[in-house]
């Protein structure tokens, strides 16, 4: 069964070749590896020329972003699995191995193979791996989403092994989004699934805190996307089903948005808080951090914002 891993490949000459190896030491061989450049600026694309081969094809675009390259990727790609990688993160070297058996043991198409993530920086032997709710599997699929949307966990996008045929029925990464777009295409992946099958030694290294994205997330733009994310996830799940548990889980969602957000743009905040009122669900209940909620108890979730508008809580 072949599988595809499919990298995005914008300015990261520092981690590109490194990522590429971590596909080539795979324990499980029959893979191919599509290397989307979206138009880099500096050496990444000719890195990954230099491993052009049967087993990787390195393809370029004009900049468009990460979802597209992933969009285009997919269309180039034939293996019957997907796996995402980003072009700084790192396999373990039976990170596929040890998912695709448990695909064969379980003998059911639809279902979503998910394994373990941790973070690192530099050096991969210090990564500090993520345990967490969501490491377990999971018979009914939305109820991933709940737990996640409920702040007990969250999934790196290169820890999902996915059947093509998911993909192919939960369409492709929304283009226009441009922070969390990750998180929308695997919600839809996710509902298309008929079960999630946590293989806990099948490890993604995420790499983190090397740029200046914290600038960029708290950008108009991004955080516009963000909020959009939240708003699709509603569409998206109460489509398939509605209860006091998944409108509860949505809402929990739009009051971090508005927590973390507030004083960067309190004008997408109110449009968080109408979502949350439409959700019809009761008053707003304290998020964040635990000195936030206690004064939130006190004196309301919307006057505490106000407070940490001036003072860090």
């Amino acid at each position: 069964m072949l599988v595809s891993v499919l990298i995005p490949l914008y300015n990261s000459e520092k981690y590109i070749t490194e990522t590429i190896q971590s596909v080539l030491d795979q324990s499980y061989t029959n893979i191919e590896c599509i290397i989307m450049d979206d138009g880099s600026t500096d050496n990444s694309l000719s890195i990954a020329q230099q491993f052009t081969s049967d087993k990787v094809l390195v393809f370029t675009q004009q900049n468009k972003g990460a979802s597209a390259a992933r969009n285009k990727a997919f269309e180039n790609s034939t293996g019957e699995l997907i796996q995402y990688l980003d072009a700084d993160d790192l396999l373990h070297p039976d990170k596929i191995k040890l998912q695709v058996e448990n695909y064969h043991k379980h003998q059911n198409p639809d279902i979503l193979l998910s394994g373990t993530w941790g973070r690192f920086t530099l050096d991969k032997n210090q990564v500090q791996w993520e345990h967490q709710v969501l490491n377990k599997n999971y018979s009914q699929p939305f109820s991933w989403l709940i737990d996640s949307w409920n702040g007990l966990g969250m999934a790196q996008p290169g820890v999902w092994l996915t059947p093509r045929k998911l993909i192919e029925k939960a369409g492709p990464w929304h283009e226009s989004l441009s922070l969390n777009d990750d998180g929308e295409f695997f919600c839809r992946v996710i509902l298309q699934a008929s079960s999630i099958i946590h293989v806990p030694d099948s490890q993604v290294y995420y790499r983190s805190n090397i740029n200046t994205s914290l600038s960029q997330s708290r950008s108009e733009k991004a955080l516009a996307s963000e909020l959009k994310s939240y708003q699709l996830y509603e569409h998206h799940i109460l489509a398939k089903a509605d209860n006091i548990e998944i409108r509860t889980a949505l809402a929990n969602n739009y009051l971090n948005f508005i927590y973390q957000f507030y004083t960067d743009d309190k004008q997408l905040a109110q449009k968080a808080e109408q979502a949350f009122l439409k959700l019809k669900i009761g008053k707003m209940w304290p998020v964040g951090g635990k000195r936030f909620k206690q004064i939130a108890k006190l004196i309301g979730f919307k006057n505490t914002l106000k407070i940490k508008s001036y003072i860090k809580l």
